[in-house]
């Protein structure tokens, strides 16, 4: 899913919870190991190549899901920052594992066990399309409703 998408789950989880730092850290924070997928085909630097690539137009041939979109890495991160601060943790992980639901609901292949790629899950929703953008809409929606 697009940024959009998880900021806007972000942002219902906030509004639940009233937690808005940590709910919008924890919807999109880790996408940055998109940039390991970027760094390692080479094109971390060049933008043109990252926003083909971001829109789904090209496949640069290695999964961009990686570590942060393991469930297990998503639970051990969960249990130390609720280590740390019970509530923050909680709101933390609730909007971590949004993430890695609407993740799983896109077209694009996901595989909640990475490293291992066994398991490979794709969703209904086409990745960059009508569809996800609806969807956004549609949770920004439930967010200005609640």
């Amino acid at each position: 899913m697009l940024l959009s998408t998880h900021l806007a789950a972000g942002l219902i989880i906030s509004k639940l919870t009233g937690n808005y730092n940590a709910s919008l850290l924890g919807s999109v924070v880790m996408d940055l190991d998109h940039l390991i997928a970027y760094y390692r085909t080479g094109i971390l630097l060049k933008f043109r190549k990252i926003l083909i690539a971001t829109t789904g137009q090209a496949d640069i041939g290695i999964a961009q899901r990686n570590f942060f979109h393991n469930i297990f890495f998503c639970l051990l991160v969960s249990a130390i920052v609720a280590a740390v601060n019970f509530s923050v943790g909680l709101t933390f992980g609730a909007a971590y594992v949004c993430h890695l639901i609407l993740d799983a609901l896109d077209s694009e292949d996901y595989y909640p066990f990475y490293p291992s790629l066994k398991i490979k899950w794709r969703g209904p929703i086409n990745f960059f399309s009508r569809q996800e953008f609806i969807f956004t809409f549609i949770l920004l929606l439930i967010y200005f409703i609640i």
